[in-house]
């Protein structure tokens, strides 16, 4: 008996040891390997050497406090929100907001325009004053208008939780003159990662942690735990087993190259026009100008970078798929009658598609020259809107 404690002992002893070595060691001799290699122990981001940059010396920082700083807490119906941050190269307000210069010092009565949008409207990957809204204020500006613009764009949000945010700041009694809505990006990714249109970002991820906490899910609450104390180990023992051993998580993502994409594509636009028929209802009843831009995309670009080509194919093992599904998505936005004959639906997508010089930083987001971009072509319907409210508030 004594000799088989001494033998279970070693063993787990030994498995107690690999565990270490490979959560902890490997950890260690990367960190030291980075430091050798770039001077500190973490890799850049791969975002912040994008040619798109120019080599700019701000972007390294940029991306270590964006990936350290930016995080979001849950809140009612939208799921998530960002948290405030305030950091040398970008800031969130106690709204959860990014500040765009000049909202809150514009002159007196201003007209107001909210930016709703993902990641790509809240800016990840530019400066505060390089953001979509913030050129777009001071454009406005530099013409003479009084504006107070306010970016609501958030991390992963989507135009069906776009909706949701001005349907609650409707509810408070927020002033607003235009809604403005940047979208596209997301509704697609969205239907890659879960093979159906209006589908959240991540949303496996958000159903496996649902109710993690209640009694009857406490068997994956430990399995949980103990995927996030050794992912590594783990990791390689999938490698080595081909088990699952995800606990409460779903096992793949959908396979696109089995789906008919002609028809998620035209049920993403479907969604997405819907989003729109609700917005314009409330701006009826609400009596403020609605404005909606679908935003380029990387997979329509014709000349990419070298680096514009590994992010169109980065996080995806079917990347064949993806542009097909992303090239559907785009045509079907484009003959859509419902959107195509409506003056405050705007095609953004093709902006890029002609450009020669790099302007993605990754797969759906723009360098600030690119922000820049898009604001200018924002700005004859965003103008037409201020000035016909202007009018008409000279004219009561």
């Amino acid at each position: 008996m004594l000799r088989f404690v001494i033998a279970l002992w070693h063993v787990v002893g030994i498995l107690l040891l690999v565990v270490v070595v490979t959560e902890f060691g490997v950890e260690a001799w990367r960190r030291g390997s980075r430091w050798l290699r770039y001077r500190r122990p973490t890799r850049p981001d791969r975002s912040a050497a994008a040619d798109a940059y120019v080599g700019a010396d701000w972007a390294a920082s940029y991306f270590d406090e964006f990936h350290r700083a930016v995080r979001v807490d849950w809140k009612p119906y939208v799921e998530w929100w960002q948290r405030p941050v305030r950091g040398a190269h970008l800031s969130i307000d106690e709204r959860g907001l990014r500040p765009t210069p000049g909202e809150r010092c514009a002159a007196a009565d201003p007209i107001r325009i909210l930016c709703l949008g993902g990641s790509t409207m809240m800016g990840m990957g530019a400066r505060d004053e390089r953001t979509i809204p913030a050129v777009l204020a001071q454009r406005l500006s530099e013409r003479g208008l009084s504006v107070a613009v306010t970016n609501y764009g958030q991390l992963g949000h989507n135009s069906t939780q776009e909706t949701i945010t001005l349907q609650q700041l409707l509810k408070t009694g927020e002033r607003i003159d235009i809604a403005l809505f940047y979208d596209g990006v997301n509704e697609m990714a969205g239907a890659e990662q879960a093979g159906r249109a209006d589908a959240l970002l991540n949303e496996a991820r958000r159903r496996a942690e649902f109710n993690l906490l209640l009694p009857d899910r406490r068997r994956d609450l430990i399995l949980a735990a103990t995927m996030a104390a050794a992912p590594r180990t783990l990791r390689r023992l999938r490698q080595l087993t081909g088990l699952p051993l995800r606990g409460p998580m779903p096992a793949a993502p959908p396979d696109l190259s089995a789906l008919d994409l002609t028809v998620l594509a035209r049920e993403v636009i479907s969604v997405y026009a819907a989003n729109l028929r609700l917005v314009r209802a409330l701006a009826r009843e609400y009596g403020f100008v609605p404005i909606f831009f679908w935003q380029p995309a990387i997979t329509t670009k014709a000349r990419k970078s070298a680096d514009e080509q590994r992010w169109e194919r980065d996080g995806t093992d079917d990347p064949a798929s993806r542009m097909r599904l992303y090239h559907a998505i785009i045509a079907e936005r484009r003959v859509c009658p419902e959107l195509a004959a409506h003056a405050d639906a705007v095609d953004l997508s093709a902006l890029f598609d002609a450009w020669t010089e790099p302007v993605y930083i990754d797969l759906c987001h723009i360098s600030e020259a690119g922000n820049a971009a898009v604001a200018e072509a924002m700005l004859p319907s965003v103008t037409a809107a201020v000035t016909a409210i202007a009018g008409h508030q000279r004219g009561q």
